[in-house]
């Protein structure tokens, strides 16, 4: 785990009152909806919340990458790094709150990632990308609550 993710793990904590109540809404959620139902609608509700915070003007990719951190950061929700890997965008969500590491739960303590999914994908079509783009999850939750996307053909 880096320096910088421990240091934020260490000065924050989720809220113990929330944590049973999110897992039991998550299950249900999935129950109901199954696995597509249950990320199709989390990445809605991270569209939305995408649209609750606009990123405005972005001239650079360094200028998105401080303003989606800071997004993040203001609701405590992590921060967000951006690489340019020449064919796509390597955007690595760090300390994610309620996340779940790959294989500790099912499938639906895995939604904080179809949430980050929904809003990335919309502030990228908000700064105007292309429909062929599209945001994909490459990676699970580690330790920390770091998950890796892709935003590319």
């Amino acid at each position: 785990m880096d320096e910088a993710a421990l240091q934020y793990l260490m000065e924050r904590h989720g809220s113990p009152q929330w944590r049973d109540f999110l897992d039991v809404l998550g299950d249900e959620l999935f129950s109901q909806l199954g696995e597509s139902g249950l990320a199709t609608l989390m990445a809605r509700a991270g569209a939305r919340f995408a649209e609750r915070y606009p990123t405005g003007q972005c001239a650079t990719l360094t200028d998105l990458e401080r303003t989606l951190a800071q997004i993040w950061l203001d609701v405590d929700w992590g921060w967000t790094s951006i690489h340019d890997s020449g064919d796509a965008l390597l955007v690595r969500h760090h300390c994610t709150p309620l996340h779940r590491p790959a294989g500790e739960l099912g499938v639906a303590g895995r939604w904080p990632a179809a949430f980050l999914l929904g809003a990335y994908q919309h502030w990228f079509r908000q700064l105007g990308s292309s429909d062929s783009l599209q945001m994909t999850q490459v990676t699970g939750f580690d330790a920390s609550g770091s998950v890796d996307f892709r935003f590319g053909k």
